[in-house]
């Protein structure tokens, strides 16, 4: 489970967003706050003004900092709490101490978008290269800081399964790290037709369906089997769509309040890249996505 968790901000609602779920989340891990001074961007720039400064930056980067230590005092984080001042790049500054093994980084938590009035189905550019690059389990939390505050974490926990490794290691994440959510085992059929599966009775399509239902069966019987063993309980539940958009459409639909699945699935991922169905849900979805690197045993 997450020991030291990283949360970049940069004043924007987004960012402090991640620090709310963060607070809420990891009330026994340690939290470090990084606010990266992008050298060039100035909030303080005007058309026809002076260069963009530093100093300036610096001197706003630590008054956002200071409002991200006000707020873990306010919510009584006594696991320890650390802010951080780096120059460069955002990205590539978040992405260097997530990777400092003397930091002991084991998770990001980071807002969907930062400053950047890009909304979803898109992540903002910090966020999608986290995604993609990060070496450790993170969390986008697409949601306001106010919807933060509001929600009862962890609520209900959708794990999307698919009788992949990392579908178990997430399981075993979640059940380990919220065991007081109500959880949620879910399994796209990935039906290859449009159609319902009411309307394929007597058809050819209707063995299709039956396979594609006893795969899932299997999936689900054997994430029920790992919930037991942790003494925990789980509903199930499928869809047909394509994995993405039938994980999309349940927590939009059944009011899940976040999913936690592997960061690739069955495919030939690269392990240094995310695979499709995990970005896409964390571009898409309406909760917190949490993508978890890691093998079933070592989370």
């Amino acid at each position: 489970m997450p020991q030291h968790v990283l949360v970049p901000v940069d004043g924007s609602d987004h960012g402090f967003a991640g620090l709310e779920y963060s607070l809420a989340s990891f009330p026994d891990a340690a939290l470090t706050a990084l606010y990266a001074v992008d050298p060039t961007h100035d909030h303080g720039a005007t058309a026809g003004g002076d260069p963009p400064s530093t100093e300036r930056a610096r001197e706003r980067g630590e008054r956002v900092l200071e409002r991200a230590a006000g707020r873990a005092d306010e919510y009584g984080h006594d696991s320890g709490f650390e802010t951080l001042l780096r120059t460069g790049t955002p990205h590539t500054e978040i992405l260097s101490v997530a990777a400092d093994d003397d930091r002991g980084i084991d998770h990001v938590v980071l807002g969907s978008h930062g400053e950047s009035q890009i909304k979803r189905p898109f992540l903002g550019r910090v966020s999608e290269a986290i995604v993609r690059r990060a070496p450790v389990s993170t969390t986008v939390v697409p949601e306001s800081t106010t919807a933060m505050r509001e929600r009862e974490l962890p609520g209900t926990a959708l794990v999307p399964v698919d009788g992949s490794e990392q579908a178990d290691a997430a399981l075993e994440y979640v059940l380990a790290q919220f065991p007081d959510a109500d959880h949620v085992a879910f399994h796209a059929l990935s039906l290859p037709f449009d159609r319902p599966r009411s309307d394929v009775a007597g058809t050819y399509l209707e063995k299709v369906v039956t396979a594609h239902e006893r795969r899932a069966e299997e999936i689900l019987e054997s994430a029920t089997e790992l919930a037991d063993d942790h003494d925990a309980t789980i509903e199930t539940a499928t869809g047909d769509e394509k994995p993405a958009a039938a994980i999309v459409e349940y927590a939009e639909t059944e009011g899940v309040d976040q999913i936690v699945m592997g960061s690739h699935g069955r495919s030939l991922a690269a392990r240094l890249l995310t695979g499709s169905v995990a970005e896409r849900v964390a571009r898409r979805s309406p909760r917190p996505v949490t993508l978890v690197r890691g093998r079933p045993g070592t989370i």
